[in-house]
């Protein structure tokens, strides 16, 4: 409020030429309102008195904010399970098909990305290394196991699954000690080689050489079966080819 208007307002209840002139004031002025103030000093105190301080919120939470308590204790239980339980890494096992070395691969499960691969040498490769070749190139096979394991490294899924071979080898079973008897019992540790790669990946279904893998696989079965006490099922120079099949999604490593 300016000077004028308080000038304005103290002469109000005067007589004469100041009365006049404060209502003239008063009706073409643009501050319109006086007379709702009060006049009494102690009233507008007391008024002042009266408007209600900030107090602290006493009350009993509302919905609002215990929904977001339960949002936020959903989130951290998803969140721990997720660590905990969902198979982040996955593991896969290979086994070269000549000498029977083991191969592990360790890939991120969603996407794919390799994180570490290494090899791990057996009997049946120090065997054969010793005894047959000393020098060969690996040509893996994926196997019918693997693992699933959560960011702490802890298995917490495992795999048991035909369908995860990459080739009908992997079905034959052939473990450290059976590959060595069947490279023993074989009588051309060549041919014997030569059948194994031909099994190291599934041809096209349909072709010429699938057909030729259903054959020597069945044979293969049917004497590993029987403990490998038949004789040979395999004449001289059958099925033998210069060629190594190799996988183009599983390339072999580099030279012992």
């Amino acid at each position: 409020m300016s000077n004028f208007h308080r000038a304005c307002f103290l002469f109000r209840g005067k007589t004469g030429f100041y009365k006049y002139f404060v209502d003239w004031f008063r009706s073409n002025s643009y501050f319109t309102g006086m007379d709702n103030i009060s006049r009494d000093p102690g009233q507008l105190q007391d008024s002042r008195e009266n408007i209600p301080g900030a107090t602290a919120d006493t009350s009993t939470p509302q919905p609002r904010q215990f929904g977001r308590w339960i949002r936020s204790i959903i989130l951290i239980t998803l969140g721990l399970l997720f660590l905990f339980y969902f198979p982040v890494i996955g593991e896969t096992y290979f086994r070269c098909a000549i000498c029977g070395m083991n191969h592990t691969e360790k890939r991120v499960t969603a996407f794919g990305w390799l994180i570490s691969a290494w090899e791990r040498p057996t009997e049946s490769s120090d065997w054969y290394q010793a005894n047959i070749e000393p020098v060969h190139q690996h040509v893996w096979v994926r196997g019918t196991c693997a693992e699933g394991k959560n960011v702490f490294g802890q298995t917490v899924l495992m795999q048991q699954v035909s369908s995860l071979a990459s080739g009908p080898f992997s079905w034959l079973y052939l473990g450290n000690f059976k590959l060595i008897e069947f490279y023993k019992e074989s009588p051309d540790p060549a041919q014997a080689r030569t059948l194994l790669l031909k099994l190291a990946h599934f041809e096209p279904e349909g072709s010429s050489e699938r057909k030729v893998q259903d054959e020597i696989f069945s044979r293969l079965w049917e004497w590993r079966s029987n403990e490998m006490q038949e004789p040979w099922p395999f004449d001289g120079g059958e099925f033998l080819s210069p060629d190594q099949p190799t996988n183009p999604d599983n390339p072999p490593s580099s030279p012992d």
